[in-house]
């Protein structure tokens, strides 16, 4: 398998940008990810796939918080700033804090608030499935998508059924 034409290939699915918060004792971590999805209706579960060289994965344990915060067209600087990486991702960025301490951003397209329910390796990612306790979105935003390599924009519908 050439990895670069596999890598091609998944390019072709169009996906929405989420970043991924969480703390680490009391330092803010976020990541932007763009493979995540629903994994269960009942219970409520969602899943995220983090590298595993990632400087993130330790504070992603059993029964700890974290955010899946689904970004709008308007935050593709949040998407840039977050797949930094830099000392203080944070710095700039509007967010507010979840009742567990967890960074919210501002503006999202949808926030999903989890605590860790698994932690599974799959080849150089792990996945992280979340039991979900809380969410929000916004119903006439448009989400901010990842196709072929760059961040795109649903164009606009010309026609009607």
């Amino acid at each position: 398998m050439d990895f670069k034409e596999f890598r091609n290939t998944l390019g072709h699915f169009a996906t929405g940008v989420t970043v991924i918060t969480t703390k680490n004792n009391n330092k803010l971590i976020g990541l932007t990810a763009n493979a995540f999805s629903s994994l269960s209706l009942d219970p409520p579960l969602i899943l995220v796939c983090i590298d595993k060289k990632s400087s993130s994965m330790e504070a992603f344990e059993e029964d700890h918080p974290f955010v899946v915060n689904i970004l709008n067209k308007k935050q593709d600087r949040d998407c840039w700033r977050f797949a930094k990486k830099t000392d203080d991702k944070f710095d700039g960025c509007s967010y507010s804090l979840s009742e567990d301490g967890i960074p919210v951003l501002e503006n999202n397209l949808a926030s999903i608030q989890c605590e860790v329910e698994a932690v599974h390796e799959g080849g150089d990612h792990y996945i992280i499935t979340g039991r979900v306790n809380h969410v929000e979105y916004d119903e006439k935003g448009e989400p901010l998508l990842f196709f072929r390599g760059k961040l795109r924009e649903l164009p606009e519908k010309t026609e009607t059924m």
